[in-house]
């Protein structure tokens, strides 16, 4: 990316790296590090369900967090992670994993790979199918820099959807030990860096060349006639372009923000509720509030209504109603009216949110049939995790929901002043144009 181009972006992309030395510390907290990324409450596992820790022959050789393999578990376990990936389309096994970096005797490397929220979302690595298509070519590539040849390349990593950054955690370590150091060197680094923003920018690197091929074009066109009428045409094309993304968030094209994490607290208490919503709800059926039974009806609208007024989602409730607030009084300016609208808007919101926790209440139904029968084989602890992990991404699909309402609310509320500006300016050239003729 040249300057000019980044700086269209609110901050560079970010890598750190460190390494561990071949020691039975360091080969124990590799252990537990592939643990703590990839399996701490709040993960989402893709194809299995990634269940406590690696099986050790004693308590005290159990993996610290701050250990190699103790990095491999923060990253597929902590609040926000997405699970463990790898080269392979197959979702690494975490024991295996964990038992491999335990048992090795080569440097382990970790890298994290970082952008902004606004910048993740702009290039589409806001989400972790993204980050696992760019980490399978990049990092073959990337490794060959490190002299560290593909045949003899292992790793894993673990996107974190995290509020104001998202990121991975990737580990780098040799199947058959080769390379005796494990600092990168200055053009190491700067290589391995680049091999990232090459692919994680690509395409945006596609559209400034479009946009600027494309651009010169006109001018190029436009500059036989008149400097001026190029410069207006840039500047033409520039509100084009602004108006084209307003106009897609108000239809609910633009992806929402990354929702913060939860408190532990607002888990346990919305894993209660859905717990209580599924009893309430059919066993089969389709699964929408208009098809449920009243009390369920009831029940998932309170719970909707009780979530708006918490302290995560309650700025953009209120963001929400000014919004349309503001729409409103564009055309009508009566109280009653205004009442009327923001009645109607707030229980068209509520609706949509009752919705996403009555599905969140069937993948419940679903897991208290499972945890019921852990709980007869005398295993509590699964149960309550699972239960606990359907209430963070419910949490988190409402807060997107919301989210997503607001923008589009905020983007129709801009139009509308917009038109309304545009028709009090054209009325007023209309009075003008009347005034002279006179």
């Amino acid at each position: 990316m040249s300057d000019k181009s980044a700086g269209r972006f609110q901050a560079p992309f970010v890598m750190k790296m460190s390494f561990y030395s071949p020691s039975s510390k360091n080969q124990a907290k590799n252990a537990a590090h592939i643990k703590y990324i990839g399996t701490r409450p709040g993960a989402v596992y893709e194809h299995e369900q990634v269940n406590g820790s690696i099986e050790l022959e004693s308590a005290q050789h159990r993996p610290d967090p701050d250990t190699a393999a103790g990095h491999v578990l923060y990253a597929h376990e902590r609040p926000g992670s997405h699970g463990l990936f790898s080269a392979e389309r197959q979702p690494p096994n975490l024991p295996e994993i964990q038992k491999e970096l335990q048992e090795h005797q080569g440097i382990v490397w970790r890298f994290v790979l970082s952008l902004t929220e606004a910048d993740a979302k702009r290039l589409g690595y806001d989400d972790r199918v993204a980050w696992e298509d760019s980490l399978r070519l990049t990092v073959p590539l990337a490794a060959e820099k490190m002299g560290i040849k593909e045949s003899n390349l292992r790793w894993v990593a673990a996107f974190h959807q995290e509020k104001g950054h998202p990121h991975v955690h990737l580990v780098i370590w040799e199947k058959e030990p080769v390379r005796r150091k494990g600092a990168l060197s200055k053009g190491e680094r700067i290589d391995v860096k680049k091999v990232f923003m090459k692919e994680i920018y690509a395409d945006e690197r596609v559209r400034l060349l479009q946009e600027k091929t494309a651009m010169r074009d006109l001018m190029r066109d436009f500059a036989k006639a008149s400097t001026e009428k190029a410069v207006q045409l840039q500047r033409e094309v520039s509100l084009e372009y602004g108006k084209v993304q307003l106009e897609m968030t108000a239809i609910g094209a633009t992806k929402p923000g990354i929702p913060p994490k939860p408190y532990p607290e607002d888990v346990r208490l919305l894993s209660d509720q859905l717990k209580e919503l599924s009893r309430l709800m059919p066993g089969k059926g389709r699964v929408a509030l208009k098809f449920m039974p009243e009390e369920a009806k009831q029940k998932a609208r309170e719970i909707a209504e009780k979530m708006v007024d918490q302290p995560p989602f309650k700025e953009l409730y209120e963001r929400y109603m000014k919004s349309v607030e503001e729409i409103t009084r564009l055309h009508n300016i009566h109280p009653e009216a205004i009442k009327k609208a923001k009645d109607n808007a707030h229980n068209d919101l509520r609706d949509r949110l009752a919705n996403v926790l009555l599905r969140g209440a069937s993948s419940m139904q679903d897991t208290l049939v499972r945890g019921s029968l852990n709980r007869e084989r005398g295993n509590e602890k699964p149960a309550l995790q699972q239960e606990q992990q359907v209430a963070r991404s419910v949490w988190r699909s409402v807060w997107r929901e919301l989210d997503k309402e607001r923008m589009r609310q905020e983007a129709q509320s801009e139009i509308e002043k917009r038109r309304e500006l545009q028709r009090k300016t054209r009325a007023k050239q209309r009075e003008n144009e009347q005034d002279r003729e006179r």
